[in-house]
């Protein structure tokens, strides 16, 4: 099962991860890792292009020789309040993709992606 942890601090998204192979099909074949890979890679890249972040900053990738899912986007806090705010609003696009996927993947005895929703305490 993929796990996908969406870290908000406040309101504001700070982390997704995604660790771990769906299970769905066989590695290379697998529809789900791959939907759940191209959508934080094409996060990772609205994040560069458009907010001007440098991806080597914010985006992790382990694992790459496995047949899992092992990727992260930990968002950098700086850029002025327009950048910070098209970064959210990707970073909920990502969300909102990972809880589409699952919702329609997901099956009662199968459960194929998890998102787990963590709250970093407001100081």
């Amino acid at each position: 099962m993929i796990k996908a942890i969406v870290d908000r601090e406040g309101s504001d998204i700070r982390l997704i991860s995604l660790n771990g192979h769906s299970g769905y099909a066989s590695s290379g074949n697998d529809i789900i890792c791959a939907a759940a890979s191209a959508l934080i890679y094409t996060a990772a890249n609205a994040l560069e292009d458009i907010c001007g972040y440098d991806n080597e900053e914010f985006f992790r990738l382990s694992g790459e020789d496995t047949n899992e899912v092992n990727a992260s986007i930990v968002l950098p806090d700086k850029g002025n309040e327009e950048a910070k705010s098209r970064a959210q609003v990707i970073m909920r696009t990502l969300e909102l993709g990972l809880i589409t996927l699952a919702s329609s993947y997901n099956e009662e005895d199968n459960r194929f992606i998890e998102i787990i929703n963590s709250k970093t305490p407001e100081v």
